[in-house]
């Protein structure tokens, strides 16, 4: 007889709505890597896969090739998370043999509980391997958790070295997944312990599968306008970052010049995805320099110099009796900006009030 019940139509839903978000990453690359959609799209594939165990477990369907699709789908499923951020947060991935590495608890399962030889029949039963076989699972989860979490972290430290918006970039959303997938896994080691139904998660997993939709459909890759032959981590924060760099002193008061005369002539500023490498072509000069002048002489990183130019060229927008009907969101976007939080933020920072205040002062 068919188990059909709340968990398991929400279950289903969720399965389907993630289906559908690896189809629709597949099929739309707009601003988006071919990889990064691949590894996003069968996250999400694993991620149903497990769902749909779920549902067949609950209707008492079993079998030997069936059996493996819980652990084994997440086995993958994490992996290809990590991959998907790790596209996201760099310009250029080539692949490396060291990657090979996150297939091998895939493989050790597979090996050793899935298709073992003979000789793994016994061993596989004993105490060690039973404790490894029921936590693997476990112990993959917590290692990705820390590896996305320190890609993410590493990613805000560079992205304001690099990109004049910051919206698509700090990757927040992804940060919350990692919270509600801890949730979930707290769950999950609860239920398999007796302690709680996991059928209460029903209703957040829907909940979640359009969030993520909604976030993952809308990200794309941050350093997409970023120079593919530079690499992003010539600029990471560090102490001592620019000492091989050979600008002396005279060159460095030189570019001072020519950059406040293009930021004052060209307006660079006013382009939304303006970033680090696109600027430094425009000055003909090297990124790696461009960063070294902005950090060294004008103490600021891209981020801050390039919003700095912005808010003072909002500052004479909302004072400009031309742009008196407009709002302050236009004229927040007409100065550069793409989003009002950032703008209401940096405006405060810079200029101590906020933009609406600033405006009706005479």
């Amino acid at each position: 007889m068919v188990v059909f019940n709340f968990y398991t139509l929400l279950t289903g839903i969720s399965g389907i709505n993630l289906i559908f978000i690896a189809l629709y990453s597949l099929l739309n690359k707009e601003r988006r890597k071919s990889l990064t959609a691949f590894f996003l799209s069968f996250f999400c594939i694993f991620l149903s896969i497990n769902l749909l165990y779920d549902i067949l477990t609950l209707n008492n369907v079993f079998g030997f090739y069936l059996r493996f699709l819980d652990e084994f789908s997440l086995l993958l499923a994490f992996p290809c998370l990590y991959f998907y951020v790790l596209l996201l947060t760099n310009n250029r991935l080539a692949f490396e043999k060291r990657y090979l590495f996150h297939c091998i608890p895939a493989v050790f399962f597979l090996v050793i509980w899935v298709f073992p030889p003979e000789s793994f029949l016994l061993w596989n039963r004993n105490l060690p391997m039973s404790l490894l076989y029921r936590h693997l699972n476990h112990i993959q989860f917590l290692f990705y958790i820390i590896l996305i979490f320190s890609t993410l972290r590493k990613n805000d430290k560079v992205s304001k070295e690099l990109i004049s918006t910051i919206e698509n970039g700090n990757l927040k959303w992804i940060k919350e997944l990692l919270i509600f997938l801890f949730i979930l896994f707290l769950v999950w080691i609860l239920d398999n312990a007796g302690l709680i139904n996991g059928t209460v998660m029903a209703i957040p997993l829907l909940l979640f599968s359009y969030w993520l939709g909604q976030h993952a459909i809308n990200q794309k890759d941050i350093y997409y306008n970023v120079s593919k032959d530079f690499k992003i981590d010539s600029v990471m924060p560090e102490q001592n970052r620019y000492r091989n760099s050979k600008l002396t002193e005279a060159n460095k008061r030189g570019y001072v010049a020519s950059i406040e005369e293009f930021m004052s002539t060209e307006k660079p500023y006013l382009n939304n995805e303006l970033t680090l490498t696109s600027m430094a072509n425009k000055l003909d000069l090297k990124p790696i320099h461009l960063s070294q002048v902005l950090n060294e002489e004008f103490k600021e990183n891209f981020y801050a110099f390039i919003n700095r130019y912005r808010i003072i060229e909002s500052q004479r927008l909302l004072k400009d009796i031309r742009y008196r009907n407009y709002s302050i969101q236009a004229i927040a976007f007409e100065a550069g900006f793409n989003s009002m939080s950032t703008f209401n933020k940096a405006f405060k920072e810079i200029v101590g009030k906020a933009p609406s205040i600033y405006q009706k002062e005479d």
